[in-house]
């Protein structure tokens, strides 16, 4: 279900396309071979790259915070149960840091504590050249915290989230480019695109409805270049946009009033009835089964 745009938002959203459109953002490359496990396939090791989202951040309703609770323990969880079922060694590294972008990846200066001295991707590289003979199963995701900074205040700059959306896109290809050179040939990455955190701006009224409508193309153009990028590496994106039915408008009962359904799954499966744009536990398992239907 469609619903009309006012004028306005209607020039954005097109202005948003047109632009992403000139970023090459909207026709994907032909992708290399994707190796496709079988069912007895358990990893010997899994690797969570990425930002907050991997790390598995989020806020407590006591204003505390707390880091990993996220997909990536969720997987890790299934991981080793089948592994223990197959009496097979099994072991989890998480490298995910929250606040991290494709620049920070690959060159340093996450701004949370983090283990190595370099960059998550040496540190990533190293890990994969280390295990470059056991089957690893990494999953990324990045890109998110390209974008985030330019929607404040309850408005979205366009110009910057379309310049934050091709930095994604090329940080992310060359990140995936660098792994795929350490890894062995038994390692597997899986990525994943995004959900729209700033759809929840729709229950503050005609302004918020107006962004709302803004961050969907905006989403769309996004989750385009990492869909791209990952093509390009042969790398399968776990659809956690589709997931989350970001697209879908179709009115549903929330908390006493009918909302849109992808706003209601914002509401349900995040914490941004606080401000806080990372998921919740039960988002967190939406992304790692979304994780877990392609492995």
């Amino acid at each position: 279900m469609r619903t009309p745009l006012p004028g306005g938002v209607r020039l954005a959203v097109a202005a948003a396309l047109f632009a992403a459109s000139a970023l090459g953002l909207t026709a994907a490359p032909a992708a290399a071979a994707e190796h496709r496990p079988g069912p007895a396939d358990v990893p010997r090791r899994y690797l969570a790259l990425g930002d907050s989202l991997a790390a598995g951040y989020q806020t407590t309703p006591d204003g505390g915070r707390v880091v990993g609770r996220g997909y990536a323990q969720d997987i890790a969880r299934v991981l080793g149960e089948r592994a223990a079922a197959r009496h097979r060694p099994f072991d989890f590294t998480d490298l995910g840091c929250p606040g991290e972008t494709t620049g920070t990846m690959a060159n340093g200066g996450c701004p949370w504590p983090h283990p190595w001295t370099d960059s998550q991707l040496a540190a990533a590289e190293r890990f994969l050249r280390e295990h470059r003979k056991d089957r690893v199963l990494v999953t990324i995701d990045i890109g998110a915290n390209d974008v985030n900074r330019c929607a404040s205040g309850g408005t979205i700059d366009l110009p910057c989230a379309l310049q934050g959306i091709a930095t994604a896109g090329r940080g992310l290809s060359d990140i995936l480019g660098r792994l795929r050179a350490a890894a062995g040939p038994h390692t597997r990455i899986v990525g994943m695109n995004l959900y729209d955190p700033f759809l929840a701006a729709w229950l503050t009224g005609e302004q918020g409805r107006a962004t709302a409508a803004m961050s969907l193309p905006l989403s769309h153009a996004l989750n385009a270049a990492i869909g791209i990028a990952d093509a390009a590496h042969g790398v399968p994106t776990a659809d956690v946009a589709r997931a989350f039915d970001t697209d879908e408008l179709r009115p549903v009962p929330f908390n006493g009033a009918q909302v849109p359904l992808n706003v209601a799954r914002i509401m349900q499966w995040t914490n941004m009835a606080r401000g806080d744009i990372h998921a919740n536990d039960a988002g967190y398992q939406v992304i790692a089964d979304t994780f877990l239907a392609k492995l």
